[in-house]
């Protein structure tokens, strides 16, 4: 990846963050020595956000200017992305399968539910009720086997794709909070080397 030479730019739309992280995660994903195997797909939320980052800074000198682990304005709590115009983003990772490649139980909750604590739903009403000024950004960090693989689980609809994943989240959240919500965003990326996390896409979602 060569490093552009553009100055820095105050502003950067969540489409092109969705785009340009599918962009770099494969390479990212080939140069990854996973502990649950070799790939980004199994490795955690804040090593999978590290190294994109720092791959992202190596492709686009505008990512300089993006902070992480940003604090919220009057809480304690911290959100995981502040772009250089000031909208704050926070991350989930969406995985149907753990790395042994056994089905994630919690899945549904950790994106669907208002209920519970650390969900992208719940990501959302903090953001919402939040003094962070203007608008707001969720990015999700999407993986599932691949098409072909003969091991996966015959429950899971097939319909279930990340663009259907992307727009019960965006009726989700107006839904429960009132407010609107759209996709901006559903980047695929295919071809990733760990076995089960073989493909999958970076969605991102604008709140106001």
């Amino acid at each position: 990846m060569s490093l552009e030479t553009k100055p820095l730019r105050r502003t950067m739309s969540l489409t092109q963050l969705a785009s340009d992280i599918a962009t770099v995660l494969p390479e990212v994903d080939s140069k990854t020595n996973g502990q649950y195997g070799d790939g980004l797909g199994s490795e955690d939320e804040e090593r999978q956000l590290d190294l994109l980052f720092d791959a992202l800074k190596e492709y686009n000198s505008n990512y300089t200017a993006v902070n992480k682990e940003v604090s919220y304005p009057t809480t304690a709590e911290r959100c995981d992305i502040q772009l250089p115009d000031g909208l704050p983003v926070e991350a989930k990772l969406l995985r149907y399968w753990r790395a042994n490649g056994d089905p994630e139980h919690h899945m549904p909750k950790q994106v669907f539910s208002p209920f519970h604590e650390n969900t992208l739903l719940s990501d959302a009403e903090r953001l919402l009720d939040s003094e962070f000024e203007s608008s707001y950004g969720l990015l999700g960090l999407f993986y599932k086997r691949a098409d072909d693989d003969p091991e996966a689980v015959k429950a899971l609809p097939e319909r279930f794709t990340a663009c259907n994943l992307a727009e019960k989240v965006r009726q989700d959240i107006e839904y429960w909070y009132e407010c609107t919500a759209s996709v901006e965003c559903v980047a695929s990326v295919s071809d990733l080397q760990h076995r089960v996390h073989r493909q999958g896409a970076v969605i991102t979602w604008k709140i106001v």
